[in-house]
């Protein structure tokens, strides 16, 4: 008896037809049409959830011309065998950051806009697009609403850091998040289908009709979030990027919240509750001073409330004189150079296009006031009109913010590194002008 069970488990009649089907290039929509059954009930039998017939079987076989492997299977599978349990419910949260501070206003706008979506649209999941410049908390802002609400999704919650901003070369590919959905959500490794589309067709039925949270965290690109997303209102997606990602919105009716930095209050609140040492008595323009330092970004000013916790400075004047005189190298983590401000805009810069990331070394930098296109068409040297798409680029990457219409600021600390780049295509320049004198 336990030889049969083994052997029902090693051989799986939907990992074969699978494997059969794709071999033949038949995908399982063409399959349903030669065999009479829905594309469905097809998939549910190549994910394991239902059995397949005799005759089914049978009929599978001639047409994938499997040569009686397919009946073979089905035999060893057992017939009448009840079908695979589901897995349990996933619940894939990450823990959220410590001392969350503010952001109320926005949590109320989340719960609003997931809320008005769609009650009454079938066939959409609601979407929620949090997007953000780096180091102003969108990540931490999701898994704090997706922690609040997690008992509302009780089929369970799947989060995938999509790795369009880091130390990856590539963002996550599609074929890979859904791969690893599929086999939270239950799948086989021998069923999982070979391309992207049946994939995400397998990934809709298995979460249609169930009530679930999907956390797409740290998106490049909408294109990486479509496939995605389920087809079910019962399912609510949040997802995370510094791209303002416009295509969600305007195409597949996602609501946005852009993220701004804390409020001069939050940010100080905030720097009080993460720093170990005591901060009630401090001189409250210091603590101003501090944050405004920080840019008011949440990264920021938790990278200075650990450094005055260990206590090697006296004051926060004496802290705040050592920020002033190296801004950027002050807020970095010692072997931990994820956990820096400097890396965290390093990922954005990267990321640009070429003539963009040039316009961004060259605008922020002079950036001391708001520019229009006019302004950085003089910097830039290129028409008005070139230069006002480099500005927009900038804008959709949330390295630049709009004060009105056709004019643009930048947050301080992203000018503070736009500069040391631009200091440093300077010295570069300046050494291959020395070397050139030498050799001529």
């Amino acid at each position: 008896m336990q030889q049969e069970d083994s052997r029902a488990e090693e051989v799986h009649f939907g990992g074969k037809l699978r494997l059969y089907r794709t071999k033949l290039g038949l995908s399982l929509g063409e399959l349903s049409k030669l065999v009479h059954y829905s594309k469905g009930y097809l998939s549910r039998i190549e994910t394991g959830e239902k059995n397949a017939s005799k005759g089914l079987a049978t009929r599978c076989d001639e047409i994938l011309q499997a040569d009686g492997e397919l009946i073979l299977a089905f035999s060893a599978s057992g017939v009448g065998r009840r079908p695979r349990k589901k897995a349990k419910s996933p619940i894939q949260l990450p823990p959220t950051a410590r001392h969350f501070t503010g952001r109320q206003r926005q949590l109320s706008q989340v719960d609003l806009d997931v809320q008005k979506q769609c009650a009454d649209r079938a066939g959409t999941a609601r979407i929620m697009v949090i997007d953000g410049a780096p180091g102003v908390g969108k990540t931490t802002l999701a898994l704090q609403w997706a922690h609040r609400h997690a008992a509302e999704f009780t089929d369970g919650i799947l989060f995938q850091d999509l790795q369009g901003h880091g130390p990856e070369q590539e963002p996550l590919g599609t074929h890979d998040a859904l791969a690893g959905f599929l086999h939270l959500l239950g799948v086989a490794c021998d069923a999982v289908p070979v391309t992207v589309r049946e994939r995400a067709a397998m990934y809709r039925t298995l979460v249609s009709r169930r009530r679930m949270l999907m956390v797409l965290d740290n998106a490049a690109t909408a294109d990486q979030v479509r496939s995605l997303m389920p087809d079910t209102p019962d399912c609510t997606v949040l997802v995370t990027s510094r791209n303002r990602l416009g295509g969600l919105v305007a195409r597949d009716g996602a609501s946005r919240l852009t993220l701004k930095p804390l409020s001069s209050d939050e940010a100080a609140t905030l720097l009080r509750d993460a720093s170990t040492r005591d901060l009630r008595d401090e001189n409250p323009e210091e603590l101003r001073h501090v944050v405004r330092l920080c840019g008011h970004l949440p990264l920021a000013v938790r990278i200075a409330a650990e450094h005055y916790s260990t206590g090697q400075y006296s004051s926060l004047a004496e802290m705040i004189s050592v920020m002033e005189s190296n801004l950027l190298e002050f807020l970095s983590c010692l072997h931990d150079p994820a956990s820096s401000v400097r890396t965290a805009f390093s990922w954005s810069f990267q990321a640009l296009a070429e003539d963009v990331a040039h316009a961004f070394q060259v605008m922020c930098a002079h950036l001391h006031k708001e520019i229009t296109s006019r302004d950085a068409a003089r910097l830039l040297g290129v028409p008005a009109g070139v230069a006002a798409q480099r500005l927009d680029a900038l804008y959709q990457a949330n390295l630049l913010v709009p004060t009105e219409p056709g004019r643009y600021r930048c947050n301080s600390l992203l000018a503070a590194y736009a500069g040391e780049l631009s200091d440093a295509a300077a010295g570069s320049l300046s050494c291959i002008c020395g070397c050139n004198r030498e050799i001529s």
